[in-house]
């Protein structure tokens, strides 16, 4: 059986951002979060982690649950703050990084703006492909060529 993975998961992406933008709007922030994409649907994984000890034993279970569950790509969806080196600007954005099996990654950055209160009150130009590459931003990549042991 053959998926195009990528268009399948350029597809999905932008639902699981129009879904990010939401929940950035409602709540005013969105947790890190990671989403295993399988034949039988979407699992998400919330990645609450408070140091990079936490942060790495969390990226290695999602990575067991990548392979567990036959996940054929994971994406990550977390906040940053992006300086601009030329200016010193800073723009928040929702980076949604996905490590897909036997292809190349797909990220997407989505800006956006918050008033004095720090209520999110808009989005800027989604940027997406190779444009958006983001060094050094959260991307999980599973050994999909390892063996699982149950």
């Amino acid at each position: 059986m053959f998926i195009d993975s990528k268009s399948l998961i350029t597809e999905t992406v932008r639902e699981i951002l129009r879904i990010a933008r939401r929940t950035l709007q409602e709540e005013g922030a969105h947790l890190p979060t990671a989403i295993l994409h399988t034949l039988g649907g979407m699992i998400s994984i919330v990645l609450p982690f408070k140091d990079d000890e936490q942060k790495r034993a969390l990226v290695e279970l999602v990575k067991k649950q990548a392979l567990e569950k036959s996940a054929y790509a994971v994406t990550t969806i977390t906040c940053a703050r992006i300086v601009d080196s030329r200016t010193g600007q800073v723009q928040e954005s929702l980076i949604l990084t996905t490590s897909i099996q036997r292809g190349s990654p797909h990220v997407v950055v989505q800006p956006f703006s918050r008033d004095a209160k720090r209520r999110v009150i808009g989005f800027g130009e989604m940027i997406e492909g190779e444009r958006a590459a983001m060094p050094g931003q959260m991307m999980i990549l599973p050994d999909w060529d390892a063996e699982i042991s149950h």
